[in-house]
């Protein structure tokens, strides 16, 4: 279609409408025919312009003059008239105008817009308005600003002097309909406005002029708590404009060489705002407290927002790092908050991975920030304000989720944090309380019918407030997080060396948090090693063997003085039942000593903790192949009958030997084979067990000298800790008999004469208790000199015995005296 028939195709409608506007006042029903003439127009440029390059600058000027005649006498046209012209003239703009728009004529034009565009106008010289009109007003700003940023002609018009005064009235009536108008589409095309604007303007002098108030109008809109809340279409587009704006006037490079202070204005730069250093100060101090509030929106339901949010967090981040170096631990921040959204269907989690790993300077900021929470964690876990304590756990979570292919984030700071962190937790909890006690009459009821039950998983340790129950539901995320890291072993290491150490609160703190992270490392960060026997240590076995013997003995021990000691025990059952999963079948020679402390936590008045033993003997029973509870109480019951009588057996033996004497000597030695049967039995399992058990971390065998040698440079009192580390445990089958043998031989050697070849034997036997008092003196009651020298020699060889003492601990007993006329050396 040429020219010629573009013009002919326009003739018609324009001459129509010239007309019926001429007769606008002299015929009744010319209002009518003046909406039908406009129709008929804008059915027609529309269908000119739907081809492009279709319309040049002659035929649009052509076109817009039966229309400006309409606006001339707009106090007489209906409101849908104006509808209709200012949808031509949107349609005309649209398509360029022709490319001939004219300076002048966009300044008419900016000042008819921004007439209509006002609320007021109906007041003031049309006969009414509407929310339509002024949408198609506002519309209409947004693509002239866009036709006059074509051109540099038509860029440094707008900020002329002359045109200064419009371009401010025109900002004004964009900002209030977007901050005071009902209606949504009226703020979308405002918001849209304002962004042309910004793109418009070439002066960023004048632009700075008009920063305070369109940062505040945005700022009032985009507060979640403001009482007229805009659809999240112009949230979207307002953040958009914030950032545009901020690039466009605070971004490092523009701010880099801003002077001093400003120079002296002339009379032709009053209107402008002549930016400098000083001028930057004051405005990044509003912008921190508008961006403030902005931030709330991290927790929008939609991710368009959240989306448009973190562009502008990294504009503040990576463009405006220094200018705006107030506002990036904030903007930071909400990044991880938009990272962690739940249940967000968007990527951004996906696009900080990469980002990260391609932008160092931000990667090594993100760095430097989670290294303040972690060193910031102890401190806010004792503050009683619930939300920013789980804030905090919640930021370093997913700190640690979006660099968990970086090994280089932790080190023990998060080890010690965690461990303060959650021992902060139990304290306020003062006395941990039980759990709830509403399923007491349930769990009685399971744990009499063992058979019947096939509870599989642990219930959590509730506390005595359900904010703490959440806030350890907080830190059972972070664990899952920190689990993902390759740095998780080291963390779980220096956790499990300092399960013995501390407060209640440290220790239980460092028990639950060894279990949760070694469970889950297992789960989400498998290694090689879990498949594939190479011969080497696997750290995480070597760890959870800790664990375990840390678990038994705490299983075994009978002193409830405390009130926390049932938290303890249901700690170390959940770590039996993670030890037999692992091993499986092979787990089965445990039974002789696990079995035994788990049924007796049954038999406990604490219904959480029968909740707890119950599940234990579920996860052992179903892991080491029985097909429930009951059947692996029923094929293991006989080793505990058989210990208590081959025990009672021994004692009784023990007291004949102390009150008969030498009566029991004959017998003593018609049994002497039976004596060393049970030892035999005994050493064999003792043998088993240590096979079984890993090479333990150097840095965890000591662990306990050095807090025995730190004690008096302490200012807070500490436990005695005892250096006592036995294979077997307090009361389980196998120590009840290999206690009651010890007892059995130390009175045959106290109140029996045996023969040499019986007391070489008694002194093997007993080598491994040799340097107890009790034990010791015993045996000096037969033969002093023999037990002086087994002692020394053990002393040269630098061995040690089960109670844990070394060569310098090693106590030589009585000198061998001998015959009075016998001169021994002295050693």
């Amino acid at each position: 279609m040429d020219r010629q028939q573009i013009f002919q195709l326009l003739k018609q409608p324009c001459i129509r409408l010239l007309q019926v506007t001429a007769n606008l006042s002299q015929k009744p029903g010319a209002r009518n025919e003046l909406t039908q003439a406009l129709f008929d127009l804008l059915t027609t440029l529309r269908s000119v312009t739907s081809r492009p390059g279709a319309l040049d600058a002659r035929l649009a000027e052509y076109a817009f003059v039966p229309i400006s005649q309409v606006l001339r006498i707009s106090r007489q046209v209906p409101v849908r008239a104006l509808e209709l012209c200012l949808e031509c003239i949107s349609t005309l703009l649209s398509a360029g105008w022709g490319g001939g728009l004219e300076p002048a004529l966009s300044g008419q034009l900016l000042i008819l817009f921004t007439f209509l565009a006002k609320p007021s106008s109906a007041e003031n010289g049309i006969t009414a308005t509407s929310e339509e009109l002024q949408s198609l007003a506002l519309k209409c700003m947004s693509e002239l600003m866009t036709q006059v940023s074509c051109t540099k002609q038509g860029q440094q018009a707008i900020t002329a002097t002359a045109n200064i005064p419009a371009l401010g009235e025109a900002v004004l009536v964009m900002l209030e309909s977007l901050t005071d108008s009902n209606s949504n589409n009226v703020k979308l095309q405002a918001v849209h406005a304002v962004k042309a604007m910004i793109d418009a303007m070439a002066d960023d002098d004048a632009l700075a002029s008009f920063l305070p108030r369109i940062v505040s109008s945005i700022t009032k809109v985009l507060t979640p708590s403001s009482s007229n809340r805009p659809g999240f279409r112009v949230v979207e587009q307002g953040l958009h404009v914030l950032a545009s704006l901020l690039i466009r006037l605070l971004s490092d490079i523009k701010t880099k060489d801003l002077p001093e202070n400003a120079p002296n204005k002339g009379s032709q730069d009053d209107t402008k705002v002549l930016r400098s250093t000083a001028w930057l100060h004051a405005t990044t101090s509003q912008i921190k407290i508008a961006l403030a509030s902005v931030f709330k929106l991290r927790d929008h339901d939609k991710p368009e927002v959240r989306q448009a949010l973190l562009s502008l967090c990294l504009c503040i981040i990576q463009d405006c790092r220094t200018s705006l170096s107030l506002c990036v631990s904030m903007a930071t921040e909400t990044i991880i908050n938009l990272a962690g959204h739940e249940g967000s269907g968007d990527s951004i989690e996906g696009q900080l991975k990469r980002l990260l790993s391609v932008d160092q300077k931000l990667s090594d900021l993100l760095r430097e920030i989670l290294h303040g929470w972690i060193v910031a964690l102890p401190r806010l876990m004792q503050s009683k304000d619930d939300h920013s304590r789980r804030r905090i756990i919640q930021q370093i979570s997913i700190s640690l989720r979006l660099f968990e292919e970086d090994p280089t984030v932790l080190d023990e700071r998060l080890a010690d944090g965690l461990r303060e962190g959650v021992s902060a937790v139990f304290a306020d909890a003062k006395g941990l309380g039980e759990m709830k006690e509403n399923t007491s009459i349930a769990i009685t009821d399971r744990t009499l019918t063992l058979s019947s039950t096939k509870s599989s998983s642990f219930s959590p340790l509730s506390l005595q407030f359900k904010g703490q129950d959440d806030m350890m539901a907080e830190f059972r995320i972070l664990i899952q997080e920190l689990a993902r890291s390759s740095s998780a072993l080291s963390v779980a290491q220096r956790l499990t060396q300092s399960v013995g150490l501390g407060t209640v609160e440290t220790r239980l703190a460092s028990l639950w948090l060894s279990i949760n992270l070694i469970k889950d490392t297992a789960t989400s960060n498998p290694s090689i090693d879990d498949f594939l026997d190479f011969g080497t240590p696997n750290p995480r076995e070597e760890l959870l063997d800790d664990l375990y013997s840390h678990s038994l003995t705490l299983l075994n021990q009978r002193n409830m003085g405390t009130e926390t000691s049932w938290h303890f025990s249901a700690l170390a059952l959940e770590t039996v039942a993670l030890q037999a999963k692992r091993h499986r079948v092979d787990f089965r020679p445990e039974l002789s000593e696990v079995l035994y402390p788990v049924l007796h936590h049954l038999g406990s008045s604490n219904t959480a903790l029968r909740e707890h033993a119950l599940t234990c003997l579920n996860i052992v029973g179903e892991a080491t192949g029985y097909s429930n509870a009951g059947e692996l109480v029923v094929e293991n019951v006989d080793y505990d009958p058989e210990a208590y009588v081959v025990s009672n057996a021994l004692d009784i033996l023990a007291l004949m030997c102390e009150h008969a004497g030498d009566f029991m000597r004959t017998r003593i030695e018609d049994s002497w084979h039976l004596v060393k049967k049970v030892y035999q039995c005994t050493k064999q399992h003792e043998n088993r067990n240590k096979a079984s058990t890993k090479t333990k971390f150097s840095s965890t065998l000591k662990i306990n000298a050095i807090e025995t040698g730190m004690q008096r440079l302490s200012m807070r009192p500490q436990q005695t800790m005892s250096i006592e580390r036995p294979e077997l445990y307090v009361n389980a089958p196998s120590r009840m008999i290999w206690s009651s043998l010890v007892g059995l031989l130390c009175s045959i050697a106290k109140y029996v004469t045996i023969r040499e070849e019986r007391f070489e034997d008694t002194m093997n036997m007993l080598d491994p208790v040799l340097a107890r008092s009790d034990v010791r003196e015993a045996l000096e009651c037969a033969n002093a000199d023999a037990v002086w020298l087994r002692l020394y020699k053990k002393s040269q060889r630098g061995g040690s015995d089960e109670t844990g003492m070394k060569k310098s601990q090693m106590v030589m007993g009585k000198l061998p005296v001998g015959k009075p006329h016998w001169n021994f050396a002295k050693v």
